[in-house]
């Protein structure tokens, strides 16, 4: 009995050496499966090895683009849009975008609408009874009071709107619209009403969706769902219920110009209150993400679209220079790329008038005159770089890559450099790097500029590259072009506030 203990007792000691053998094995294996992360609190000055590189599944470049949107407005006849058509339209085509979006029902603005479609642009539609488009005949609308589907299938078409958008902003605009056809009592913003905007925006979502999808000609448009104009917080959130059997993507608005005070307090970056008074892409969408948090809830899990976000370009509050702008708007498509919003609506493609202290008025990626902002040509040069011609869909491969950052003084969150991995069909990957910085402190009138040092980062490689080739803009919005070697499987560059892409050819 003795002896057949001590065999027992030895027989387990060597099993928990084994499981501990293979515990250790384990975790060495591991370490090649993920990225070894840089603390965010020390400095690093030893670059992560090459072996360590994680393998990451890029994304399809035509995706980006096609996620890329400007707002237009066709029907504002006291502006470029009305009284400079031609001229705007030949810069719409030229920037490359793939999808606009807009309003409207009178036969100018459907015609326009068709012919962009013929041109390979799309239409975000907005639909909204004051212009004449509403769910079915129940409702009131502005004359001619189109029903949404034979909107779409018989004045417009589908090869020239690909979703529909349920109203704008209706908790700013609720008094303007009356429920039913023939009433004219407007809608209310009191909770116990029976016209209460709460309960008709949701009447409204629900019956849009039932008669799009329930058309064969229509099932494919894209529902997006209603966009909310207030400033809701973490205790009020969203008024709106569960709209998510009744939309494909949700919907917000989520400008990033305003900060993002929902968050505790910190220094960096110059700015005694780094996300409260940063104005930066990603302030209310990533780390501290405000915006879903607030925004998302009714659509439970469906993507969110942001069909209108951007910048303004005055001297005044919260505005921004065409300096900082031009850095801004290429990075803010990627940021929501990467945050997985399927469609975002920059606001908007020209400046509407030509009053430099209105914000308003300056919205746009070209000036009122149609000058190009640096804005308008850094999308225009990403576009034209990422395009891929249409095709069939690919399923993507992976890169094995990490990055690895030395941080300069008072610069040690090296995790705000980001990065996006996207490919072509002809397997060619194109790595974007950034400096997610804020370029900008809103405590002060006019904004207080920011220039941040680079960041000097390896990209570690252990995927056989053939070559690669290094694009970087100027202050411009202009392209600029170098091959750059890899010694080591690494690639070394600065990476700043500017996008940096990196275009890797694989070995064959």
């Amino acid at each position: 009995m003795l002896i057949n203990n001590l065999l027992i007792d030895t027989t387990m000691r060597s099993l928990k050496l084994l499981l501990l053998l293979l515990t250790l094995i384990v975790t060495t294996l591991g370490c090649f499966d993920r990225e070894v992360t840089i603390s965010s609190n020390l400095p690093s000055t030893t670059p992560n090895p090459a072996f360590a590189a994680t393998s990451k599944a890029a994304k399809p470049a035509y995706s980006f683009v096609d996620s890329m949107c400007v707002t237009t407005h066709w029907s504002y006849y006291d502006t470029p849009y009305g009284q400079n058509y031609n001229a705007v339209k030949q810069k719409l085509v030229a920037l490359g975008i793939r999808h606009i979006r807009d309003s409207g029902a009178t036969k100018d603005v459907i015609d326009k609408t068709k012919e962009l479609g013929r041109l390979g642009i799309k239409t975000t539609y907005v639909m909204y009874p004051i212009l004449g488009v509403t769910a079915n005949s129940s409702y009131w609308a502005t004359p001619p009071a189109y029903n949404i589907t034979d909107f779409v299938k018989n004045k417009v078409g589908t090869n020239a709107i690909d979703a529909v958008e349920i109203a704008n902003e209706i908790d700013f605009n609720y008094k303007r619209l009356s429920w039913y056809k023939g009433d004219t009592t407007k809608l209310s913003d009191d909770p116990k009403s029976s016209l209460y905007w709460v309960r008709y925006i949701e009447s409204l979502t629900k019956d849009t969706y039932k008669a799009l999808k329930s058309d064969r000609a229509t099932d494919q448009i894209k529902v997006i769902g209603p966009s909310l104009g207030r400033s809701y917080d973490y205790g009020s959130k969203s008024p709106l219920g569960d709209l998510s059997k009744y939309v494909d993507w949700g919907n917000f608005h989520p400008y990033p110009n305003g900060g993002n005070p929902f968050n505790n307090p910190f220094k960096y970056n110059t700015i005694e209150k780094y996300y409260w008074h940063g104005n930066f892409p990603s302030v209310n969408i990533n780390r501290n993400p405000y915006a879903f948090d607030v925004y998302a809830p009714p659509f439970k899990g469906k993507p969110m679209a942001a069909t209108e976000t951007g910048y303004f370009t005055t001297k005044g509050e919260r505005g921004i220079s065409e300096k900082v702008h031009g850095k801004y708007m290429p990075r803010l498509f990627l940021e929501y790329f990467r945050q997985r919003v399927p469609r975002t609506c920059s606001y908007e493609l020209v400046d509407e008038w030509n009053q430099p202290d209105n914000s308003e008025a300056n919205y746009g990626l070209l000036r009122h005159n149609l000058s190009p902002k640096p804005a308008y040509t850094a999308l225009k040069s990403l576009i034209s770089l990422l395009n891929d011609p249409q095709g069939s869909k690919i399923i993507p491969k992976t890169l094995n890559y990490n990055l690895s950052s030395t941080a300069p003084p008072g610069y040690n969150r090296t995790e705000y450099v980001h990065d996006l991995l996207l490919q072509k069909r002809d397997g060619n990957f194109y790595l974007i790097i950034w400096h997610e910085i804020s370029n900008g402190d809103t405590s002060t009138t006019p904004v207080r500029e920011i220039n941040p040092p680079p960041i000097p980062t390896q990209v570690n490689l252990s995927t056989p590259i053939r070559s690669a080739t290094i694009y970087t803009f100027d202050d411009a919005g202009n392209l600029s072009t170098k091959a750059t070697s890899i010694k080591n499987n690494r690639i070394s560059l600065n990476v700043t506030d500017k996008v940096t892409i990196i275009k890797l050819v694989p070995r064959k």
